[in-house]
């Protein structure tokens, strides 16, 4: 059915190794299409068909036919579509045609037989509906992808059909039916994204069985909704406000705070927990806070220190200035959240449990810090650090007498692990076992150091609060060693510049001494830092440092022509331009 190879492997997989890499596409696909926020599975059926007049059941499932049934639904979504649906395009070829119904994990066991799935593409930006069919078979080794919607401007995934296959030499290819769908922009994502990520995932040594990606823990449709709702409800004007306050950037921490306020409205929302009270444990720019409580939700956030951007916030957001400490206790509170609450984060579980029995957990682990208030120790060298981190708190959670699940986020951030917690039912003995083996575990932990919470004002570590001498020094010292190596240019008046070369950060580093690098990293980021600091002098292009050439005076740099010209002062050669034509000032 499918004639036209559009791309084809040369390395030779197992077919095991190629269902995994096919269901780990199928049950995330938005890691490759960036147009999809997730897609909801609705249905999943083993399929035992027979018709004379159809060669393989791929060609009952085309666009029009499948638009035709999509077209009988009052909606698409996860509660219209039913077995029927799918009855309505098969049953005309096979009147006596079976469906049984299997998870993915029953699809993984079986080693033969013909699978249809059926899922809801969900958008990450508009609100374009799209159904997509994929049929497995696996007495073939083949894999087929349809996408349907009505809108044709913009569709989500490619909208012909597109087969992944296991050829018989055991090579990946992917094929399509026809030479016009081939000479698409579709086709050529197809062969330019979405089949080298699955030629990497064949050679990654990961466990590809482990496809359940993000969000595992909450229903994706209500998710996208409550997202969506959220983010059109609150993201603009937040953008739009941010800046006027603070200098992080509003697309990270704007959304970023959107999307785990939706998680956490979805998860109370599915587990049905009611009555929520909830403390944000070191909020921060209190952004959660402040959508929870719009949302209807009760609860505070507490943080060490006041943020500017708190202003920005209606006077109802409960935002308090106080210290968490081991020995705090919330005792109205069902809900405790640690987004990225550094040092508190080990302690959150223990306050949790001392507080009430209804007291429940939500914590992202960041940065890891132990019991004591300093950097966490890694004890497993064959996972990386953050992993032996997360472990270790999962490890905590669980000796608290919780219920841990962990999940993904879907937030702009390395760092998107999430654990939930959930008080169990226990007995007083079985507290009390529980108090004990913490207390235990703690002090084990401590050893003769005490918890330190970070102070109540934050220290400049921005290389700004270095000595004068030592900056000029430096500075000095970096563009010397790009000039070493002559590179001329004319000045205006016909003498020569030196632009001199490029050098990486590390060897700028080895350049000005391992005593000055100390003191440069004392303060916070380094030589990068203090380099970035004086842009004027440096360009940085991936960790590769050039000299910037001096400005050229003009309506845009006309504000610094009252500070002195570094080039005019300490170059070899001088400034550039003449005194008028510099941004800078020449002379005293």
């Amino acid at each position: 059915m499918f004639s036209v190879p559009l791309v084809t492997s040369t390395t030779v997989i197992t077919p095991s190794v190629f269902w995994d890499v096919v269901m780990l596409y199928h049950n995330r696909p938005h890691v490759v299409n960036r147009k999809l926020l997730a897609a909801s599975q609705v249905l999943f059926y083993k399929i035992n068909f027979h018709s004379k007049s159809i060669a393989h059941i791929c060609e009952i499932f085309t666009r029009s036919a499948v638009l035709y049934e999509m077209r009988k639904l009052k909606k698409l979504t996860r509660e219209n579509v039913s077995e029927s649906f799918l009855r309505g395009l098969l049953e005309c070829y096979d009147k006596n045609v079976t469906l049984n119904a299997v998870s993915t994990n029953d699809f993984n066991e079986r080693c033969e037989g013909i699978f249809i799935s059926v899922r809801i593409l969900i958008s990450r930006k508009s609100s374009n509906e799209c159904m997509e069919i994929v049929i497995f078979d696996k007495n073939e080794n083949t894999a087929t992808f349809l996408a349907v919607s009505e809108k044709h401007a913009h569709p989500l995934a490619p909208p012909f059909p597109y087969n992944v296959e296991l050829t018989s030499s055991g090579n990946l290819r992917i094929k399509l039916l026809n030479f016009e769908d081939a000479d698409t922009a579709h086709a050529e994502w197809i062969a330019a994204k979405l089949f080298p990520k699955l030629l990497k995932w064949t050679d990654e040594d990961m466990d590809l069985t482990d496809t359940t990606g993000s969000l595992s823990l909450i229903s994706i449709d209500d998710y996208s909704c409550t997202y969506g709702r959220i983010k059109s409800k609150y993201g603009n004007d937040l953008v739009k406000e941010w800046p006027k306050k603070t200098n992080t950037d509003p697309k990270k921490y704007v959304f970023e705070d959107l999307a785990i306020a939706s998680y956490l409205i979805c998860l109370w929302r599915k587990y049905e927990f009611s009555d929520i009270k909830f403390v944000d444990c070191g909020c921060g720019n209190g952004l959660l806070v402040y959508i929870l409580n719009k949302e209807g939700y009760k609860g505070y956030g507490v943080d060490i220190r006041r943020r500017p951007v708190w202003d920005i916030y209606p006077k109802e957001t409960q935002l308090k200035v106080g210290t968490v400490t081991p020995s705090s206790v919330f005792a109205n509170c069902t809900w405790i959240i640690g987004n990225h609450s550094d040092e508190l984060t080990p302690w959150i579980p223990v306050i949790a449990m001392k507080s009430s029995p209804q007291t429940n957990i939500f914590v992202i682990p960041c940065c890891p810090y132990d019991f004591s208030g300093q950097k966490y120790a890694r004890t497993n060298s064959f996972v990386s650090q953050y992993s032996d981190y997360f472990d270790y708190i999962t490890n905590i959670y669980n000796t608290c007498g919780f219920d841990t699940k962990t999940d993904k986020l879907r937030i702009p951030s390395t760092k998107r692990r999430c654990l939930v917690g959930v008080r169990k039912k226990l007995s007083e003995d079985e507290m009390n076992r529980i108090n004990s083996d913490v207390n235990t575990f703690i002090e084990s932990r401590l050893s003769s150091t005490n918890f330190k919470a970070r102070p109540n004002t934050e220290a400049v570590r921005n290389c700004t609060q270095l000595n004068r001498d030592l900056i000029h020094r430096l500075i000095c010292a970096c563009v010397n060693s790009l000039l070493v190596q002559k590179n001329y240019i004319k000045k205006a008046n016909g003498n020569d510049w030196n632009k001199g070369s490029s050098l990486t950060i590390a060897d700028l580093s080895k350049a000005i001494g391992k005593d000055n690098l100390k003191q440069l990293k004392e303060q916070c980021g380094g030589l990068q830092t203090l380099l970035r600091n004086h842009r004027y002098l440096f360009d940085i292009r991936r960790d590769v440092v050039y000299l910037r050439e001096p400005p050229v005076l003009s309506e845009d740099t006309k504000k610094y022509k009252g500070k002195p010209c570094w080039f005019w002062r300490h170059h070899p050669d001088g400034c550039l331009h003449s005194s008028s034509d510099c941004s800078f000032k020449h002379g005293d």
